[in-house]
């Protein structure tokens, strides 16, 4: 039958508005369009193209056959070309008058295609409004299968049953509501009679439900609890249920709570751990309310959806912190922190000075347990967190069986397009939605956490830790300073070893603690505390500089060490310039062995970083790295310290010695013969005593500083025997052969240094070594040249004052070309 003349004679249909809202979500997806105008329009465009084409082909044959064809021949071939060219033009419009049928058979399609897609587009409305009218006379059957199921299922008492026929009812589409009873019907069979049934129904089954639980609920009937709390979302009263439900799991840890504070009251059930009996007793607390949240969590997400688990979790939370609070208070009250921290606050506030004092080895199992308590409750609040995570999972996902909870199922039967069916502007919308929701809920999870009585509780008292930790990392700082100790043989004192060791327990403990905050605070106190005490105790020994050597130095400090003896009371040995020596040595190898220790101290404290406090958000991490890298600045000081003390070591016990050493080679003639110049081959006159002279000052050094102090040692002795022999050079002249000699004692110093401190050492004398090879050149041009090659690979270590002043000292060279030397 054709379509068009069979809604003609059936005349219009007369639909809801329910199905009206239908017809307009089903129209833009549906309706087809066919449009040729695009294509006809690139056949016309390349028409006119192979027109143009044409008339330029003719241009180009015709310009050359008048250059190829002879007057003669013009007449005959002209005649057969025109001949072609009316054929082609004969086909030409063959092409055409097809391409004017091809356009019309194209347009009359595609008005047939636009005919047909209105008339698709009918018949799909029409289709929707019969699916609908289909879903509502099912939903119209179903109210009134409804009734008769509650009717018969509370006669039966079968509350599971008239809950689910409840839960039908409830979610039917409401346009079902709005349709009128037509016609006479018998008593009983009205869809008012029906839906008063069920409305009937829903209060009464409501105050049933209730009271049935509260009697499970007394008679401690854990099944019977779980079957009616799962009834409540069935009758579209989720919040009843989890306020009844959330009161018995209060009553659980009520009771928990009570039998853990009797026991932890009484001592504990383990003498082994009653230094950790309170952190112990949380620990139980938190793990009882972790294992209800973990047994109870897919009923809920089942039957009440994920986003209801929050909510109970708000209302077991204010049980579960009065009975943390309770454990906190006893803890307090028994381990006396509030005492202690008074005692502690007056002791640093009176800088040291307070009679009352705390030992520190005493606060060691307090400070241990209040960083478990914390380490417990920071773990509980991950758990939590951690759950409701995985509790906003896909709807797919909700429910144990892959069933959605019966508010999901109902929203999403609602609709007429399911997920996949989806445009993109409503998955963006929907997607949208969940992120909102999603963020709402993690705003609220962490206002109920961060500001619950138990974290506000736990905040104040690691705070308390704090102080306290630092108090006993900065007094056993100050006790290991005060029973510093050298072992025999030993390069450095037992300081590095307890120092470094108490200010990394301190820091490992705070990590223990689980809190970001926690951790940088104890960097910040334990960086500056080798700063401050520990810097300043080896750096004021490294200050006061290493005792000189010589007479009138001997003198001096004679009269320093009687000093001393009689301001002081110490011993003459103890005042002496041997002891302010071997001080003075144990202090540069302590400063140099620190920044070991603090790269360490770094390495270890970033995989305890990596072990404990894994799970962290990039501004956590930032935290920590910042304060780790304070370390880094510590090291650049105690290395700068170092150098520092190597410094004054050279010019104490080096300075004064090598330039006696030096001075003695102005002795010596240095315009040599050619037969002084081989004699000295044979008997150097000064290269080898000063060589042996300077070991002698070297070699006592090798076994009293550490292997880097000693390499740094070697440096700066080379780098001063460099410019005292530099500053002795000025004050002499020579000729080829001196400077030959002269190359031959620089020589043989390197081979020295280099044997005992290696090829890097000789870096030190890249100075001397130019001046040395400039003093070697047979002229002035070569010396120039020299000059200029030294500064393009070695740097620019002379000037061209420089190059000017050491070649005068060569007496063969021209004094006039070196002045007219410009560089």
């Amino acid at each position: 039958m054709d379509t068009e003349n069979f809604y003609e004679s059936e005349g219009p249909l007369v639909w809801s508005n329910n199905t009206e809202k239908a017809q307009e979500r089903v129209e833009p997806c549906l309706e087809l369009q066919f449009d040729f105008s695009q294509e006809l329009a690139e056949l016309r465009a390349e028409l006119e193209g192979s027109k143009q084409k044409e008339e330029r082909l003719l241009e180009e044959i015709q310009r050359e056959l008048d250059g190829a064809i002879g007057p003669a021949g013009v007449e005959k071939f002209m005649k057969s070309f025109d001949q072609s060219v009316a054929r082609v033009c004969s086909l030409n419009e063959c092409i055409k008058s097809d391409a004017k049928q091809l356009n019309s058979s194209l347009r009359t399609v595609s008005a047939l295609a636009d005919n047909i897609s209105k008339k698709v587009a009918v018949l799909d409305q029409a289709k929707g409004r019969v699916v609908e009218c289909l879903q509502l006379v099912n939903d119209l059957r179903d109210l009134r299968t409804c009734a008769e199921g509650v009717q018969k299922a509370m006669a039966e008492k079968d509350y599971d049953e008239a809950a689910q026929n409840i839960h039908r009812f409830l979610t039917l589409d409401s346009a079902v509501f709005r349709v009128g009873d037509v016609g006479t019907k018998e008593p009983g069979q009205s869809l008012k009679h029906s839906y008063e049934i069920l409305r009937s129904a829903q209060s009464e089954l409501k105050v049933i439900i209730e009271q049935k639980f509260d009697e499970s609920l007394a008679a401690a009937d854990e099944k019977s609890i779980q079957k009616f709390f799962k009834l409540f979302p069935m009758i579209n009263d989720h919040s009843t249920g989890l306020k009844k439900f959330g009161h018995y799991l209060n009553g659980k840890i009520a009771n928990s709570g009570e039998e853990f504070y009797k026991v932890m009251q009484a001592g504990g059930t383990d003498d082994k751990r009653i230094n950790v009996l309170y952190a112990d007793t949380l620990t139980l607390l938190l793990e009882h309310i972790a294992r209800l949240i973990e047994t109870y969590q897919p009923i809920i997400d089942n039957f009440y959806g994920p986003d209801k688990l929050l909510d109970l979790i708000e209302i077991i939370e204010v049980e579960a912190d009065r009975q943390a609070i309770r454990i906190i208070n006893a803890f307090l009250q028994k381990r006396q922190l509030d005492e202690k921290i008074r005692t502690v606050d007056g002791y640093m506030r009176g800088g040291g000075r307070s009679a009352e004092k705390i030992e520190p080895r005493d606060l060691d199992v307090l400070l241990a347990e209040i960083t478990i308590m914390h380490t417990r409750t920071e773990l509980y609040w991950r758990f939590l967190k951690r759950r409701l995570g995985e509790a906003h999972r896909p709807l797919s996902e909700s429910g144990e069986d892959g069933q959605l909870s019966p508010k999901l199922a109902a929203e999403l039967r609602d609709s007429v397009f399911d997920l996949d069916e989806m445009t993109e502007e409503q998955r963006k919308e929907t997607a949208e939605k969940q992120k909102q929701q999603r963020k709402e809920r993690n705003q609220k999870l962490d206002t109920l956490l961060n500001r619950s009585q138990l974290s506000m509780r736990m905040q104040e008292i690691l705070g308390k830790y704090v102080l306290l930790e630092q108090y006993y990392m900065t007094e056993s700082v100050k006790k290991g300073i005060e029973m510093e100790d050298v072992e025999e043989g030993a390069l450095t004192s037992s300081l590095l070893d307890d120092v470094f060791f108490i200010v990394r327990k301190s820091i490992r403990r705070s990590i223990t603690s689980s809190s970001v905050d926690c951790v940088c605070a104890m960097m910040n106190n334990g960086c500056t505390l080798l700063e401050t005490d520990f810097f300043l105790h080896i750096n004021k020994v490294i200050k006061n500089g290493y005792p000189s050597v010589g007479f009138a130095a001997e003198a001096y400090q004679t009269a320093q060490t009687a000093y001393n003896v009689l301001q002081h009371g110490k011993s003459v040995a103890e005042a002496g310039p041997e002891s302010q020596r071997t001080a003075f040595i144990l202090a540069l190898n302590n400063m140099a062995e620190a920044v070991k220790f603090l790269g360490t101290l770094k390495q270890g404290l970033r995989d305890e970083f990596e072990r404990h406090m894994g799970t962290l958000s990039t501004n956590e991490k930032n935290k920590l790295e910042n304060s780790v890298a304070q370390l880094d600045d510590l090291a650049k000081k105690f290395s700068q310290s170092t150098s520092i003390g190597i410094g004054k070591l050279v010019d104490s016990a080096f300075k004064p010695k090598l330039k006696s050493n030096a001075d003695a080679y102005l002795g010596f003639n240095h315009e040599l013969s050619d037969d002084e110049f081989m004699d000295f081959e044979i008997n150097d006159p000064f290269m080898a005593n000063f060589i042996s002279q300077l070991d002698k000052l070297i070699a006592p050094f090798e076994k009293l500083l550490t292997e880097e102090n000693y390499n740094e040692l070697l440096g700066a002795v080379m780098a001063e025997t460099a410019r005292r022999l530099e500053a002795v050079l000025l004050q002499i002249d020579l000729n080829r052969n001196g400077a030959l000699q002269l190359d031959r004692e620089f020589r043989a110093l390197t081979e020295y240094f280099t044997n005992i401190g290696g090829w890097a050492i000789r870096s030190k004398a890249v100075r001397l070594s130019q001046i040395v090879g400039l003093l070697n050149l047979d002229t002035v041009d070569e010396a120039v040249a020299y000059f200029h090659d030294s500064v393009a690979h070695q740097g620019q270590t002379l000037t061209s004052s420089d190059l000017k002043k050491f070649l005068k000292l060569r007496t063969d060279l021209p004094t006039d070309k070196i002045n007219q030397i410009k560089v």
